[in-house]
């Protein structure tokens, strides 16, 4: 049996990946912004569904239940998420990219927008709200993309390849090492969401 590892190897596999991924994310964020510029009506109805679809629900029962119960709400959301994402890509590879990388930039490119457009935040106080439980939140929304599409690719790879399925096992084990990793991340994310990222939120927005 392997040794439990709380941080695997990173192979350059996963290395590039997961640069790659970065730059989509960033550049998504910028995609999702954009269109507030190019067709506000358009994202200001996207937001407001993404607000009533996504949100609304976790905050309803977010309301209702102390912090720890908070903490549990948004570490169970995220990790159902990120096992979405996982899954997506043992299906077809390219579904982390397109749903968990993308999706989640342009997202957050809206809100932005749109806490800017109604003069809610400004666009460093809306940043300094992501930041103490982004730093944790990305890296785990990012490796859990890599871990799906690398996954997906070299099972989908020796199955075309004529591999074994003692193969597909091995890609199985590598991938899951990364699992451990990807939920400390994740709880670390949810505790920071609710105990610090509120301090940065109640900063004085416009004058």
């Amino acid at each position: 049996m392997s040794k439990f590892k709380l941080l695997p190897a990173f192979r350059r596999a996963y290395r590039m990946t997961l640069a790659f991924y970065a730059f989509i994310l960033l550049s998504s964020i910028a995609w999702g912004y954009r269109i507030w510029v190019e067709d506000p009506v358009l994202a200001k109805a996207t937001i407001e569904r993404i607000i009533e679809t996504k949100f609304a629900t976790i905050v309803e029962r977010m309301t209702n239940t102390g912090w720890w119960g908070q903490v549990l709400i948004i570490f169970g959301n995220n990790l159902k998420a990120a096992a979405f994402i996982i899954i997506s890509g043992l299906f077809i590879p390219i579904l982390p990219l397109l749903m968990g990388i993308m999706t989640n930039g342009m997202m957050i490119g809206l809100m932005l927008g749109f806490f800017e457009t109604e003069k809610l935040l400004r666009k460093t106080t809306f940043f300094l709200s992501l930041l103490p439980h982004g730093f944790f939140e990305v890296p785990a929304i990012l490796l859990s993309a890599t871990v799906g599409m690398i996954w997906g690719g070299r099972n989908w790879r020796s199955i075309f390849g004529g591999g074994s399925f003692g193969t597909l096992g091995a890609h199985a084990e590598a991938s899951l090492a990364y699992l451990p990793l990807i939920i400390l991340l994740f709880f670390i994310a949810a505790l920071m969401e609710v105990l610090v990222t509120p301090r940065f939120v109640i900063l004085p927005g416009f004058a």
